[in-house]
């Protein structure tokens, strides 16, 4: 296990482990609720712990990968993703070198006071998005939207698998999914870096597109999450720094080139990056399983109060108060 400290990764000492079960006291004592593990949780819990991911090959069955792949697909005809975002068309190379040379890094209001965004009142269409501001990414907030990603998000195997790595039952601190295409300028998520937002931290990937080296495939520096004498200090790194260690053949570059359906669970304190499509597009959901400080106050997501009535109480207690709206 690393732990962020400013930004680099770090073994945990005493006295943060002390910290964290003061902090995170709820989330310990409620492990009692997480059900015996399996023998395929087992092993994919210890495969995790030796290699910082495991890929879960068809995971997801073809009839609720066929009805999340066609909500999704209404959702973002229907313009119900997130604005402002970030309009490739809008960036110019002359006056937004400085953002261009900090991987695009900024809040959303900051981006936003660039000049590089479009909003709702200018999305006409899908294809007039496309056409106008050449997004490199749509983010859509389907747990809002839809009881079967609900369900994949809460998957009871994946949560279980989760909750004994940690060592903890953590929150669904957030969820989303991502529509990446062809791109001129790659902004964060696309360059490595290792999440530096937690001491207990799992991410899912969902695939929801086949994906291809065109596609832009996630990419994965298999035992990193353990190593923190390489690679390690800076937010970003440049893709020579990393080449010069893992080259493009090397064996301890995990990418993914999978079929939609497959699942990928992965502790982002290793290295990592999202490589930008240069062929269609990339549908990708995330979720990220962390534990959060009492009384969070942001809405990373939204939950409908009413589903949760469909859920385990073991599912419940991963959707925190600050999700849940009427």
């Amino acid at each position: 296990m690393l732990i962020p400290d400013n930004l680099s990764c770090r073994p945990p000492k005493f006295s943060d482990k002390l910290r964290s079960r003061i902090l995170f006291w709820r989330n310990y004592s409620s492990n009692r609720l997480c059900p015996p593990l399996t023998p395929s949780q087992t092993e994919t819990v210890n495969l995790l712990r030796e290699e910082g991911y495991v890929t879960l090959n068809g995971y997801l069955k073809q009839p609720i990968l066929k009805k999340i792949q066609d909500e999704l697909e209404s959702s973002i005809q229907s313009l119900h993703f997130t604005m402002p975002t970030i309009a490739q068309s809008r960036i110019n190379p002359r006056l937004h070198r400085k953002l261009i040379d900090n991987f695009m890094f900024g809040t959303p209001q900051q981006i936003q006071s660039w000049g590089v965004t479009f909003d709702k009142h200018e999305a006409e269409s899908y294809a007039q998005v496309l056409r106008d501001f050449n997004p490199s990414t749509l983010t859509v907030p389907m747990l809002a939207l839809s009881e079967t990603y609900r369900q994949v998000w809460l998957d009871p195997f994946i949560l279980g698998v989760v909750s004994n790595y940690l060592g903890m039952i953590p929150s669904l601190a957030e969820a989303y999914v991502r529509r990446n295409f062809p791109a001129p300028y790659r902004t964060m998520n696309h360059y490595w870096h290792r999440d530096l937002n937690s001491m207990h931290l799992v991410k899912m990937f969902v695939f929801i597109s086949d994906c291809e080296l065109e596609n832009g495939p996630h990419e994965f520096i298999r035992k990193t999450h353990r190593r923190s004498d390489v690679l390690n200090g800076k937010r970003y790194f440049l893709d020579a720094e990393v080449n010069a260690i893992y080259p493009d053949d090397s064996p301890d570059r995990a990418v993914s080139i999978v079929k939609a359906g497959t699942v990928i669970l992965e502790d982002t304190h290793g290295l990592h990056r999202a490589r930008l499509p240069n062929a269609g597009h990339r549908d990708l959901g995330f979720a990220v399983y962390m534990p959060l400080r009492p009384f969070y106050p942001h809405q990373n997501y939204r939950f409908p109060a009413t589903a949760l009535n469909g859920l385990s109480e073991f599912q419940r207690i991963f959707v925190p108060p600050a999700m849940i709206r009427s």
